[in-house]
């Protein structure tokens, strides 16, 4: 009899486990597959209630309450509260369900694991599963030089910049077949670059061609996520070897689009010469007047001075001159053709005109003046800022004395307005200063400052009381007159010939 009991219970137990709901949690998908700090994201998983294999749909139970939670991970954060609600899944049914997301612009490169809880109401276990977040934050490395001319062996400050994910265990180096080679070692080692951060790197140019050159400075480092990563990043270096018997220094100014005076240092390294002549022969720093300078004797060690005057139209920046030198040496006329490094600076220069409204500007009232800024240069001029600055004849009423005007190109001009209230000065003639800040094609910022001078006039010049206030108004009353005057005794004229007229017709 127990043994028929035991056997009823069991069948029992299997009846109502092949009857119970099957939770089945599908493996969770990213989209997009990987994303930058900023980017958004949806993290995508399917819920399905798996009927038994012996069992049918209509005997198989709902899920009750389905419910998705997870918690805060470093570096995301999550546009929907914890849990996502999915409510009841029915037999054999499958429901998708989508959890947004963001990766913060604090997020560090690498993959990030979200743990995903799914509960239901008549289960005391939670099914997890894990959703991998791919996150990329590639370094952005750009690097600058303090200097643009380099010898046969030199040493440079590197100032290395990086604003993206942090590059760590770097190192530099300087590519083989380029001409150019570091000095002491194959490779300087730079650990974590984040931010800026400046190094020292010897360099060998004895390989190099004398003139403008293109050096490879290939940094390698650790990416966050930890993948390894190699770029290589190009500087411009005028290369102006030692062992060259002439070294050519500027001592002058060039300015592009005008004529100047260019003076040039001359240091003899090598063996003395005679009858040394110059001749500068370049198509775009053209000579004037005369192409020649005759330096006569030039003793070893010596170091003499050339002066041409050459118009400069060629851009601003690092221009290679050509020039020719000429000389004896044992009584044998040689001759040979050089590169000169010369920098050209940009002629930017910016003109200023005041225009105030109402005129003319009355002692004690409120003005708008118009500040007209005009690039008289022959180059475009970058990030124009215009400040009006204080003056004792009035105040300035806007919120910020400095405005952003932006690009100006070669002969154009763009305006600003300010709202100024003048004090009750005395007429007369009183000072006002422009400041404009901008920076020139070869980027060299450039501040200037523009001293004006306004006229202001006392509310007595002005009124209607004076000579000049009534002059207008009474000309105007005597012109009124006059024509009055002419139209009454016209029609009176007209009358009476009219009267006549009549009286001979009768």
């Amino acid at each position: 009899m127990v043994k028929n009991y035991a056997v009823f219970g069991l069948a029992l137990a299997l009846m109502v486990a092949l009857s119970f709901p099957a939770l089945s949690v599908g493996a969770p998908s990213v989209s997009p597959s990987v994303l930058k700090p900023g980017e958004t994201g949806v993290i995508t998983m399917t819920i399905t209630n798996t009927p038994s294999s012996t069992s049918t749909s209509a005997s198989t139970s709902a899920l009750q309450s389905v419910q998705v939670y997870f918690a805060a991970v470093e570096g995301i954060q999550f546009t929907v509260q914890s849990p996502v609600v999915v409510g009841t899944v029915s037999s054999g049914a499958s429901i998708p369900v989508s959890i947004p997301f963001k990766v913060l612009p604090t997020a560090k490169g690498g993959t990030v694991g979200v743990p995903l809880y799914v509960s239901e109401k008549d289960s005391p276990e939670l099914k997890t599963v894990v959703a991998v977040i791919a996150i990329s934050n590639p370094a952005v490395i750009t690097i600058s030089s303090d200097k643009q001319t380099l010898l046969s062996t030199d040493r440079v400050l590197l100032t290395i910049k990086n604003d993206g994910g942090k590059a760590e265990r770097a190192t530099l180096s300087i590519p083989s077949g380029s001409g150019f080679s570091l000095i002491g070692s194959s490779q300087i080692y730079i650990g974590t670059i984040a931010g800026t951060l400046s190094v020292e790197v010897p360099i060998d140019a004895s390989g190099a061609s004398s003139g403008l050159n293109q050096v490879p400075f290939q940094f390698s480092y650790q990416q966050e996520g930890g993948e390894q990563a190699n770029v290589t990043k190009y500087l411009a270096f005028s290369v102006k070897k030692e062992s060259e018997e002439l070294v050519f220094s500027q001592i002058s100014k060039v300015i592009a689009s005008q004529d100047n005076t260019l003076q040039l240092s001359v240091k003899n390294n090598g063996k003395p010469l005679s009858n040394f002549r110059i001749f500068w022969e370049d198509d775009e720093l053209k000579a004037k007047e005369s192409n020649q300078v005759k330096l006569g004797e030039l003793p070893a060690g010596a170091v003499a001075q050339a002066t041409f005057l050459v118009r400069a139209d060629a851009a601003p920046g690092v221009r290679d001159a050509k020039l020719r030198l000429v000389w004896s040496e044992g009584g044998v006329e040689k001759e040979e053709t050089v590169s000169v490094p010369i920098v050209v600076t940009s002629d930017a220069d910016a003109a200023i005109y005041i225009d105030a409204k109402p005129a003319p500007i009355i002692a004690g009232g409120e003005h708008t003046l118009s500040v007209l800024v005009s690039n008289i240069g022959s180059y475009k001029i970058l990030n124009v800022e215009v400040e009006l600055a204080d003056s004792p004849a009035f105040q300035v009423l806007n919120a910020q004395k400095s405005q952003y005007i932006g690009g100006l190109e070669a002969d154009d001009f763009s305006t600003v307005q300010y709202k100024v209230r003048f004090n009750k000065v005395a007429s007369g003639s009183y000072p006002l200063l422009v400041k404009v800040r901008y920076k020139d094609q070869s980027g060299v910022w450039v501040s200037k400052d523009y001293p004006l001078q306004i006229n202001v006039r006392s509310p007595e010049e002005v009124s209607p009381a004076n000579g000049t206030g009534i002059l207008l108004p009474a000309a105007v009353l005597a012109v009124l007159a006059l024509g009055a005057g002419y139209w009454y005794f016209r029609m009176r004229r007209e009358k009476g010939k009219a009267s006549a007229e009549s009286g001979r017709g009768r």
